[in-house]
């Protein structure tokens, strides 16, 4: 992700209660995580806690970011657990009964399987969009009646079930039924495809 100049970010002019730079032990704290150092990591984040209500939201907004960007797909429920925690620890004052649900989101985090793939897509998404090297492409599926350009080439229900309804990958064994009769209301001649029957056409 791209990096903020350092005269952006007032946490590299912010020392700690034990007069640690505070952006260095942000930044401990995460490369902890990522490695699986769960003591240096909650040592961190107590670090952050202990220093003041601003610094503990510093720690909490950072959990968030590690939730996504380094735990990913090794734990998906990651952001919502971190963002139940964080929701929690609202309803104490500053204690150690606070202090025990920065701990437990820590603890989650630290020993959570990794999975980074979700940091990097994002970032190859901006560095290819921002170097000009890609951008989106408009296929002509998404010109559809939800846009002005398909409701002028009067594409109605029929081509949005036909086209624009499709999910890659399908839930295997899901229940097709209301999709089956929109299908069948929209689309002239539409029959589902029998599992284990050829579709029409095909050998």
């Amino acid at each position: 992700m791209s990096v903020p100049h350092h005269s952006e970010d007032m946490w590299t002019r912010v020392r700690t209660i034990n007069g640690l730079a505070a952006d260095e032990v942000r930044s401990m704290l995460q490369k902890s995580i990522r490695r699986g150092w769960l003591e240096e990591a909650t040592l961190a984040a107590y670090e952050l806690y202990a220093t003041s209500p601003e610094a503990e939201e510093l720690l909490w907004a950072r959990l968030d970011i590690i939730a996504a960007e380094d735990i990913g797909f090794g734990l998906i429920e990651a952001p919502a657990i971190i963002e139940a925690l964080g929701a929690q620890r609202r309803r104490y004052p500053r204690s150690g009964d606070r202090w025990l649900f920065a701990a437990h989101a820590v603890r989650i985090l630290a020993t959570a399987p990794k999975d980074r793939t979700t940091g990097e897509l994002g970032s190859w998404a901006m560095e290819m969009v921002d170097a000009g090297e890609r951008v989106v492409r408009i296929d002509d599926l998404a010109i559809d009646m939800h846009t002005k350009e398909g409701i002028a080439r009067g594409r109605d229900h029929g081509h949005f079930y036909a086209e624009g309804a499709q999910v890659v990958p399908e839930m295997p064994g899901r229940d097709t039924t209301w999709g089956d009769h929109l299908r069948r209301r929209y689309i002239a001649g539409w029959e589902p495809v029998v599992p284990g029957e050829p579709a029409e056409g095909e050998a």
